[in-house]
């Protein structure tokens, strides 16, 4: 029977081959900061909440 660490460890090869032969197509250096982009998405989240509160309020 195989080992599973033998397992994830093919899967790992094959992902590492994979990503070194279309690293350059997917151009992976220009991909956007995901901090700025979780910053901006949380920022976007709470003025919805802002504006949902505000309805209400301005409804009562």
């Amino acid at each position: 029977m195989m080992n599973i660490n033998d397992e994830w460890n093919g899967l790992a090869d094959f992902l590492t081959g994979i990503i070194e032969k279309y690293a350059e197509k997917m151009d992976l250096d220009n991909l956007p900061d995901p901090d700025k982009y979780y910053k901006r998405n949380q920022i976007e989240n709470m003025y919805r909440q802002y504006m949902r509160l505000s309805a209400k309020r301005r409804a009562a």
